[in-house]
């Protein structure tokens, strides 16, 4: 297909968002053909399920797993078509916040069977993964609290994602799903460390990227 998929995953208040940002940049700076997204919300309809997803409800009703999952996957797929692949057949490096991963390890924690997981993603996807998926690795506790002190230096209004609001236990659960998945796909997924510096994370996180961008025929990585 040509390009380059990257995708960056982990827990809350890892830092993921941050460090797509320096990875992105630099990347930019290097003069490359980049794309930057995000899941939910990569695209115009995706806004409007990302809202529906992420936002508590006035009437407080909770979406059940199952539900919850085809909306990320109806968001995933239109995701893809309109803008991952295109991208990537015009040979991008695609860079995007969130994908696949997420659903096996929130949704997994939520309930859905590992079973039904995977049949959904070769009905939607037919095999498509990114090249390389990044998966900032902290401890839940540390996290969580990366999150209140965010929220609290926002004055609180930060409260898109009711996910942050889950218990430890739900949080922990998650972190061993996406440590599953880097032991379970180590060529294409990789834990790295996110308790250090940010410039500590980001040079982790180059030292992953780098190599790959030159596997593809990216010059000047």
């Amino acid at each position: 297909m040509g390009g380059l998929f990257i995708t960056m995953e982990g827990v809350e208040g890892s830092g993921k968002s941050t460090q797509l940002r320096l990875l992105a940049r630099r990347l930019e700076a290097l003069g490359l053909p980049l794309l930057v997204s995000k899941e939910p919300g990569g695209t115009a309809l995706g806004q409007e399920l990302r809202t529906l997803l992420l936002a508590p409800h006035a009437s407080g009703e909770r979406w059940c797993p199952e539900a919850e999952l085809l909306l990320f996957y109806a968001d995933r797929v239109q995701h893809v078509a309109t803008r991952i692949r295109p991208a990537l057949e015009a040979g991008q490096v695609v860079l995007v916040d969130r994908f696949e991963d997420s659903s096996r390890a929130y949704q997994g924690a939520c309930g859905v069977p590992e079973e039904r997981l995977e049949a959904l993603s070769h009905l939607a996807l037919g095999g498509f993964r990114p090249d390389l998926t990044l998966i900032l690795d902290l401890d839940p506790e540390e996290g969580l609290r990366r999150v209140t002190a965010r929220n609290g230096a926002l004055g609180g209004a930060f409260r898109e994602t009711r996910f942050d609001e889950a218990a430890l236990a739900f949080h922990v659960d998650v972190r061993q799903r996406f440590q599953a998945i880097a032991a379970r796909e180590p060529e294409r997924a990789v834990l790295v460390p996110a308790r250090g510096t940010e410039d500590t994370v980001a040079e982790a996180l180059w030292a992953q990227v780098a190599p790959r961008l030159v596997a593809a025929g990216f010059r000047g990585a």
